[in-house]
């Protein structure tokens, strides 16, 4: 079991950025864009000495590492924070965390907010129509600005601690960053590492049984087990799936990928193109998912599965998205449109010890897909229209967009 139950939590401290928001991928756009401008190339090195970091201190490590000539932190700042000040409203919140911040806050579990982003900067990534909610659910929230020392320093969550008047080890903290998991590690709380970096040797190895420090490293916040650190358990899983609120939305090509699904594993996935991940999901972003799909100008919707990843059994270099759409076809659509709907996390990506363990695994993915999909559907659009009725005009819309007749989407 992962975790550590004998002294449960009693309160969840998370980071902002890269935990709940997905700003990384702006930052990372916005900072090689200002890079390239004084003759410097962003590399992975400089990205981990400066994520979680205030922004000055973030681009101080940028210049320090990549020995970038003739600009100070403060010029690199200037130029970057218009550029991301106009962006940020567009950021979105990670998988897992609209979830993960409702249940804990539902079940009266005390829920606070440590970022090294300014007060300023907090309110403009959260002040949105669909976000403004989430800044609601945080009984204590500490700045960047609002410290004397940022992260890696322990400031930030012991002030949070001081405020919810609780003991460190009494808290558990979220963070994406090596920076920010040194600070919550520093102020004496558990960490539950979810990482913003590809690299997992970043990150400091897991202790099942610490008493402070990364106790556990999830692909997701839609892996977390809160019953496993003495929280109350979530109660909306249907067939064993997590139910997305809201489903994602993708679009893509149908681009040829590495010719193995049907020759290898006998299963005819196909490929998304990359610019269609890219624009909806964070690098990290991985997993097994399920959900409908439509092609070209049809309106025809068909179930499917899907993985998004780096798929650890091939070792692959370049993330994709690879669906299976459960429905046999006459020929191949390469070229063609392809939508999907999202609208369930079935398992993370994982290693198989034979070519024979991940096909069966494929397989059962297709099995929880087909049993599964249809309630889920029902699910995650029945809460996007704030009601469960075959009535409601919406979600009747809906319904009829993913090819689900009423009388199949209510039994």
């Amino acid at each position: 079991m992962a975790g550590n139950c004998s002294r449960p939590v009693k309160a969840v401290i998370f980071d902002l950025d890269g935990t709940l928001l997905d700003t990384e991928s702006l930052v990372r756009s916005v900072s090689a864009t200002v890079l390239e401008r004084h003759g410097a190339k962003l590399t992975p090195d400089a990205e981990k000495a400066a994520l979680g970091r205030r922004p000055l201190e973030a681009w101080q490590a940028v210049i320090e590492v990549l020995d970038v000539k003739g600009s100070t932190a403060q010029q690199l700042f200037d130029e970057s924070e218009p550029l991301l000040q106009a962006r940020w409203p567009d950021a979105h919140l990670l998988p897992g965390a609209e979830r993960l911040l409702h249940h804990l806050h539902a079940k009266g579990v005390p829920v606070a907010l440590a970022t090294s982003s300014s007060r300023a900067s907090l309110q403009r990534k959260l002040f949105t129509e669909n976000k403004r909610h989430i800044l609601e659910q945080f009984q204590a929230v500490t700045c960047g600005d609002e410290v004397a020392e940022g992260k890696p320093a322990p400031d930030a969550f012991r002030n949070i601690a001081s405020q919810l008047q609780l003991d460190p080890a009494d808290c558990l903290a979220f963070e994406d960053a090596p920076s920010g998991v040194d600070s919550a590690t520093a102020a004496g709380m558990r960490v539950v590492v979810v990482p913003s970096l590809t690299n997992r040797l970043a990150y400091p190895k897991p202790e099942i049984d610490a008493k402070s420090g990364c106790c556990e490293v999830l692909s997701s916040l839609l892996d977390f087990q809160p019953s496993q650190y003495g929280l109350p358990g979530f109660e909306d899983l249907i067939c064993g799936v997590t139910p997305m609120h809201p489903p994602w939305r993708l679009v893509g090509t149908v681009v040829k990928g590495f010719g193995r699904g049907s020759k290898e594993l006998g299963i005819p996935t196909a490929n998304l193109d990359n610019s269609a991940l890219q624009a909806v999901l964070a690098e990290t972003v991985t997993g097994i998912y399920c959900g409908w799909a439509s092609i070209g100008s049809s309106s025809e919707t068909y179930k499917m599965v899907m993985s998004i990843g780096w798929n650890p059994f091939y070792k692959n270099t370049e993330k994709t998205a690879e669906p299976w759409l459960l429905h046999d076809f006459p020929e191949d659509f390469y070229g063609e449109q392809l939508r999907l709907a999202v609208c369930g996390y079935i398992r993370p990506e994982a290693n198989f010890t034979s070519l024979e363990a991940l096909i069966a695994r494929i397989h059962e993915d297709a099995r929880i897909s087909r049993n599964s999909n249809t309630r889920i559907a029902v699910d995650c659009l029945a809460t996007e229209c704030c009601t469960i009725s075959n009535q409601h005009p919406k979600l009747h819309c809906l319904l009829r967009s993913l090819g689900i007749s009423q009388c199949e989407a209510w039994h």
